[in-house]
């Protein structure tokens, strides 16, 4: 099985396809997220992994329009623990660093460590794991990289500190396994549904009523999220999980009554997914 990540080898999105799919797969890097569905659509791979919300920085809002535009059904969910390390050429200390490369919010994540080591400059990168591949392509003495310690194994490099963020422990990302076809569902199996829906007229409480939907019926809604309807201004597009798949009565009666009133896009029914650390 190929699947699909953004990123590059090492990044937190293979660990979790790793996690999701089993490591005997193959990962196959993508450098944009569209292109990730992309390969998804032309079956270059079978499936592909996205982040979709991090507990720290909120939601990867690109992913959420992506969703909609190719219409890919999610058929899985983990949620991964995000355990940020100093990374450097094997011999490298802290006192040999001079500058620290990583993504911009990973930076941030670890600011603390920064203001402790003000001699060591910052510097962003569009990739925590590409960080870590520039410097051990590059052989780069004096700079560090922050990304897993699953990165620092890919690329043979030393894990100088760890856990590095700000608030160890605190920091997870939900990802979403998608693929081309939708599976059956299986009414045991499949504990959430994700939605989205578009109102058919913003009129006073149109949005109130249609989330009265899943309080009349007694379903568990667990998020919700709006976006900008593309090419709509001012209109909007509303995300929500549910606890629950369209086989169970009250869900469907739920949808039912959903669909009745706006445009209603079923994005998938999975298993609800475990809360695990980086493995690979």
């Amino acid at each position: 099985m190929k699947v699909a990540f953004q990123g590059r080898h090492g990044a937190y999105s293979e660990s979790a396809a790793l996690q999701l799919f089993g490591k005997d797969i193959e990962t196959v890097p993508a450098d944009t997220f569209e292109d990730l569905h992309k390969m998804v659509i032309d079956g270059s791979v079978d499936r592909g992994v996205i982040p979709i919300e991090n507990s720290t920085a909120g939601s990867i809002l690109e992913n959420y329009d992506l969703l909609l535009k190719y219409r890919l059904p999610i058929v899985g969910e983990l949620k991964l623990q995000i355990d940020h390390c100093l990374i450097a050429l094997k011999g490298e200390t802290l006192e040999t660093l001079t500058k620290v490369v990583s993504h911009p919010q990973a930076l941030e994540q670890c600011s603390i460590f920064f203001e402790n080591n003000p001699q060591i400059e910052k510097k962003p990168f569009f990739d925590t794991a590409g960080s870590v591949e520039r410097i051990a392509k590059k052989q780069l003495k004096g700079t560090g990289g922050i990304a897993s310690a699953f990165a620092a194994q890919v690329y043979g490099l030393s894990v100088l500190k760890q856990p590095l963020a700000n608030f160890p422990g605190a920091n997870s990302t939900r990802f979403f396994a998608i693929q081309k076809n939708s599976p059956p569902i299986d009414e045991a199996l499949h504990t959430k549904t994700s939605v989205a829906f578009i109102l058919g007229n913003n009129k006073p409480g149109a949005l109130y009523s249609c989330l009265g939907c899943f309080a009349k019926h007694d379903v568990d809604l667990i998020r919700i999220e709006s976006r900008p309807k593309s090419g709509s201004p001012w209109e909007y597009v509303f995300y929500a999980d549910l606890a629950g798949n369209p086989l169970l009565a009250h869900v469907k009666m739920a949808l039912d009554e959903l669909g009745a009133m706006a445009e209603f896009i079923l994005l998938g029914s999975y298993a609800k997914g475990e809360s695990r650390g980086v493995e690979f």
